[in-house]
């Protein structure tokens, strides 16, 4: 595990000292070591090209975002994970990295395969946030999910969040 999160792991942002490395480094271990070890397998057998990049903030707050290149079978994803990220408690950012951990784990698609007319896009967002959301839920991490959605989210989306993903799970019984 050591070895897979140094390889993995790119520091493109000369903002972060050693010790603040080293606590991002456990975090994305701790993750890691949470997954079920079936999914966990899809990683360290490399089925699941990953790349987790450390990049410096924007001046709009954007949280980790997950993109994916390549045709379907052969797919690379990079995991973003902006300076701000890295001082939220370490629930917050286990969970919200589980959750992009899902949008790898269901093959989340590049965003030029996604629809073009802006409704169906927003739609096609939305449900691919749910299914990541549900696969955190599926491996018995709902909590993790919970907290980031939770400090994320106000109520009122927050339920409509938690019901897409119970909608998802119903829909979907047999995924990872």
């Amino acid at each position: 595990m050591d070895r897979y999160v140094r390889d993995t792991l790119h520091w493109r942002s000369p903002g972060q000292d050693r010790q603040a490395r080293a606590i991002t480094a456990l975090r994305i271990k701790k993750a890691f070591s949470l997954l079920p070890k079936k999914v966990l397998g899809l990683f360290l057998s490399h089925n699941r090209r990953l790349t987790i990049e450390v990049v410096e903030d924007t001046p709009i707050p954007l949280g980790m975002r997950t993109a994916a290149e390549g045709p379907a079978g052969a797919r690379g994803y990079t995991i973003s994970l902006h300076d701000e990220e890295l001082a939220r408690p370490e629930e917050f950012f286990i969970g919200s990295f589980l959750r992009e951990l899902g949008h790898v784990v269901a093959e989340r698609p590049p965003e030029d395969e996604w629809p073009k007319p802006r409704a169906e896009r927003a739609r096609f967002k939305e449900r691919l946030e749910s299914r990541a959301d549900a696969m955190v839920w599926r491996w018995g991490l709902r909590h993790y999910g919970m907290i980031h959605l939770s400090a994320t989210y106000p109520q009122h989306r927050l339920d409509a969040i938690v019901a897409d993903i119970a909608r998802v799970l119903l829909e979907e019984e047999d995924v990872y």
